[in-house]
């Protein structure tokens, strides 16, 4: 099997070294540590590259976040009458001609948020996932959505951008992307009505609307993250392909 170095894997992709990483911390890319440093396997960058080529162009974080709002009966935030109009047509024609996969689903919406990984002494982290300023999603958000979905894998949340530097003091969060036990999205700020839309019992934090547990369950690329996601997602839109009652 050839191999390659980070460097080498970031070239033929086109991103940086640390996309590399990320890419191969997220199991996106297939590779192993040999003396504390990563070699890539090299059939795993080129079918990726090939992917890249004939994949969708995400939507923007503005865009994905209407697709989102949507799909769980919310009117999108921060678009215009305009955008909307078009985020729905979009949704329409998709559903109309049997093209919203899982699969696509996960390409269109995944510039919605930048996603760091942290480290987290594990006494805390329960006390993390029920911060006021923090909103429980994918995994950690599951049950509560309905999903058929439990993980040993990293917690996840989302925090809102003004609130990182906070929550990274307060609980002693380390950036580290290879060992990290917390996975934190931060979305665009205007986004978070929407995030904390769900009503939760005082004390107990808060968890992201079911479309965006289906979201983070798909960016898992996991078998069983993607069916718990899919069947989410099938609901969501048999209720947004009924009839509006006029």
């Amino acid at each position: 099997m050839e191999l390659l170095s980070v460097k080498e894997a970031a070239a033929l992709l086109g991103v940086d070294d640390s996309r590399v990483r990320q890419l191969l911390h997220d199991g996106k890319l297939q590779g192993q540590r040999v003396g504390g440093r990563w070699l890539v396997a090299g059939d795993s960058v080129r079918d990726r590259k090939d992917r890249g080529r004939r994949s969708r162009r995400p939507l923007s974080a503005r865009n994905a976040w209407g697709v989102l709002a949507v799909l769980d009966g919310h009117q999108p935030v921060g678009l215009s009458d305009a955008e909307k109009s078009r985020v729905r047509t979009r949704l329409r024609n998709l559903l109309a001609h049997g093209q919203l996969s899982p699969a696509l689903v996960q390409e269109l919406l995944a510039a919605r948020a930048e996603v760091r990984s942290y480290r987290v002494h594990s006494g805390v982290l329960p006390v993390l996932l029920a911060a006021q300023d923090v909103v429980r999603g994918g995994a950690s958000a599951a049950a509560q959505a309905g999903a058929d979905y439990i993980s040993l894998g990293p917690a996840e949340i989302y925090v809102h951008p003004d609130r990182v530097e906070k929550l990274e003091a307060a609980f002693g969060m380390v950036r580290d992307e290879e060992r990290g036990n917390v996975s934190v999205r931060i979305p665009p700020s205007e986004m978070w009505p929407f995030l904390t839309s769900r009503s939760e019992a005082p004390g107990q934090g808060h968890d992201v609307p079911a479309s965006v547990v289906a979201a983070d369950l798909l960016d898992l690329h996991e078998s069983r993250a993607d069916a718990a996601a899919a069947g989410l997602l099938e609901s969501l839109l048999t209720r947004y392909a009924q009839p509006r009652k006029v």
